[in-house]
């Protein structure tokens, strides 16, 4: 639901409704792509259509010793549909209704830490700027990434929590 109409060209405050999600956690030097690999053979092997699903991405803080290597976290949330109750070797999440500042990056895939950093970078200076306070402090609120495929085109909606009070 759109609670606001655009505040700026790119960034716009969204309503996510209610959310039953499939979870998985992963540290490596590249945790989205394995993660999110993972839970792809995951869902398949419960029949379920991958593509058809909207998918989620949470940064999770690594120990120094991981980060010193270069590992990092994430944890890739799968929207579960109505009639289906778990995938088997995933968790399962419930994730409330919140509104969110989104800013939408175009090709994202085209130098992802730059560009992903950059995006987090502008959006978290915006919401400063904005007048909307930070919802971070609540744990049940999270830092998203959703990526998209639009038309053959990829996208990667940034989500920053938000309190409209």
């Amino acid at each position: 639901m759109l609670v606001n109409e655009k505040i700026n060209s790119k960034i716009l405050i969204k309503e996510l409704a209610p959310m039953r999600v499939a979870t998985y956690r992963f540290i490596s030097q590249e945790p989205e792509r394995e993660a999110t690999l993972y839970m792809k053979e995951r869902i398949l092997k419960s029949n379920l259509r991958f593509d058809n699903l909207r998918k989620f991405g949470v940064d999770i803080p690594v120990s120094e010793t991981q980060q010193e290597i270069g590992l990092r976290g994430y944890e890739c949330w799968i929207c579960l549909p109505d009639n289906v109750r778990n995938i088997e070797g995933t968790s399962n999440k419930t994730i409330p209704t919140g509104n969110y500042a989104v800013l939408r990056i175009d090709n994202p895939l085209q130098c992802p830490i730059d560009t992903i950093s950059n995006g987090w970078i502008e959006l978290h200076n915006w919401v400063k700027m904005s007048g909307y306070k930070s919802a971070l402090h609540n744990p049940n609120r999270y830092m998203l990434e959703e990526l998209l495929k639009i038309e053959g085109v990829f996208y990667l909606d940034l989500y920053y929590p938000v309190s409209l009070y």
